[in-house]
């Protein structure tokens, strides 16, 4: 699903901005917002949805590297017969896809996504830089989603009277219990654990208003809270002195103090090599001293494996923890999707308590000859003649990291040779936070830890697969008739250390579970439950 960070093993740095700024660029250059919006409603003949389903079987089954690793070929093959035979009469896109979508969750495999079609708004003139700088209503509100029931978990409007810890029973009109049982069926984790669950449909709940509401400026929001209910109206928020709320609140535009060019510079420069992730408008990476007065007790949180410059970001971050002699690190992974693998093999060289370590076994892929091919095959056809003197090339490579054994093909990947660990490792205590949000590359590190015995495990199973994810290279194909977009991997990516058992996440060695009213007033009993362990 798109909000997921997938892990991008196979091309440098220059070619992947490369790539990622054609397909922007491609979707930029779509047809006009009004067509594009007619197209989603306007019904798909029986025929094409059907061309559509073959399109995704046949190349399903030609590069998915694992595709019967929780589903049986015969039940699978059942789901798309039974799809075919469904579709009798013409449906919308996006009916479509909550179809085809559900079929394809049955695979199990969480990289694997088919999004839907959104509608869109295209401001004109003033009014678009207005829109740009503005923030929507569920931008500025915070969910948390557990047992079935919506909660608001931060209040980001100009109206106090919000209260957090409210349980929201409907947003114009719809309770978010419908939504998830209408689209829990299209999304899934890697494997048969249930923590990720939830978390996806916290942060996907946003589209899923979108999808029924279409581009809103406003929504109506009726709240419960204690014995009561009330409700209110959360609206688009402009940059402006001008622009009032429709409740009469007047959004105000808070003066910057001026920096000095220097203090600028330093913070520029921090954000590059700790990689500031804009969505969360904090540091990827960040250490801190949990304990007032001891710096024996040092906390690392990594929120993803994505932004920032991982080799410099983590010299500076042990070169600190021996500065201050640290005994006990905490690694909190909770919430961290993954990212590139070379920035979590990067940090798994500081960690690992021997010499010499390998962080992943080469991948096994279904074709040494398609997989570069399959790389660019999300690419509008116009854009191979531009992109032939990086494609061809990227070819070679390819072709020279794979290999065949046994009968099963291969690809070497970052981290699937032997390595040197780094001389500055921490060789102190060590705790690793999880709970569901823990996926994909975040995954692989922890299950490495896990059974390399190497640290202690506090919070819940991870979203992740412990076995491994089938992820690595993720081309993004656009469905000839439907238009629908899906993304799937060709690698099957599995961590070093084995488990035995297939499906599930690395397990908590202490679980501890964060309540409602935890994550509302801002409490940790994860973290307090390590830092009490330590003080005895």
């Amino acid at each position: 699903m798109e909000g997921f960070f997938c892990i991008l093993l196979q091309m440098k740095r220059p070619t992947i901005y490369l790539f990622v700024l054609v397909y922007v660029l491609t979707l930029l250059s779509c047809a006009n917002v009004e067509k594009y919006n007619r197209f989603i409603e306007t019904p798909l003949a029986v025929e094409a949805m059907q061309q559509d389903i073959n399109y995704v079987e046949h190349n399903l089954w030609k590069m998915h590297p694992d595709l019967f690793l929780y589903v049986r070929e015969d039940q699978l093959k059942g789901k798309f017969d039974s799809l075919r035979r469904a579709i009798r009469q013409p449906l919308l896109p996006n009916q479509f896809q909550l179809a085809l979508a559900s079929v394809l969750a049955q695979v199990r495999q969480g990289h694997m996504t088919l999004s839907p079609l959104i509608s869109k708004f295209d401001p004109k003139g003033k009014d678009k830089v207005r829109y740009q700088k503005s923030k929507g209503p569920f931008s500025q509100l915070g969910f948390h989603w557990q047992e079935n029931t919506l909660y608001l978990s931060k209040n980001g409007t100009l109206d106090s009277s919000l209260v957090a810890g409210s349980k929201i029973l409907y947003i114009e009109g719809i309770q978010p219990q419908n939504l998830y049982t209408k689209y829990r069926p299209t999304f899934t984790s890697d494997g048969y654990n249930t923590t990720f669950i939830d978390q996806a449909f916290e942060r996907l709940l946003p589209r899923y208003y979108q999808l029924e509401l279409g581009y809103k400026d406003s929504i109506s929001v009726l709240f419960s809270r204690a014995d009561s209910t009330y409700q209110r109206t959360v609206v688009r928020r402009f940059d402006s002195v001008d622009t009032k709320a429709k409740s009469g609140i007047r959004t105000t535009v808070v003066k910057k103090v001026s920096q000095p060019d220097q203090k600028k510079s330093d913070q520029k420069k921090q954000r590059k090599i700790f990689g500031y992730n804009a969505n969360l408008k904090r540091m990827s990476k960040q250490l801190s001293f949990p304990v007032k007065g001891d710096s024996s007790v040092a906390l690392l949180k990594v929120v993803d494996f994505s932004y920032g410059r991982p080799k410099e970001a983590y010299r500076r971050i042990f070169d600190r923890l021996e500065l201050n002699s640290v005994q006990y690190l905490i690694l909190d992974l909770r919430g961290n999707l993954g990212g590139r693998l070379s920035d979590v093999r990067e940090l798994y060289s500081y960690l690992v308590e021997e010499d010499k370590f390998q962080f992943v076994q080469p991948a096994v892929i279904s074709s040494k000859f398609n997989l570069p091919f399959y790389q660019v095959k999300g690419l509008p056809g116009w854009s191979y003649p531009i992109l032939s003197p990086f494609i061809i090339p990227s070819a070679v490579v390819s072709w020279t990291k794979s290999f065949s054994k046994d009968g099963i093909n291969y690809t070497h990947l970052t981290g699937s040779k032997v390595e040197k660990s780094k001389g500055s490792r921490y060789r102190g205590d060590l705790f690793v936070l999880i709970d569901g949000g823990t996926f994909s590359a975040a995954s692989l590190i922890a299950t490495n830890l896990k059974v390399g015995k190497r640290a202690v495990f506090v919070g819940e199973e991870t979203g992740g697969a412990a076995s491994g994810t089938v992820a690595g290279v993720l081309p993004v194909l656009k469905l000839p008739n439907s238009h629908l977009r899906w993304r799937f991997g060709l690698m099957d990516v599995k961590p070093y250390y084995q488990v035995n058992e297939a499906g599930r996440g690395v397990m908590p060695d202490i679980p501890v579970v964060r309540s409602v009213d935890d994550v509302i007033k801002g409490k940790d009993p994860v973290l307090d439950k390590v830092l009490k362990s330590i003080k005895k």
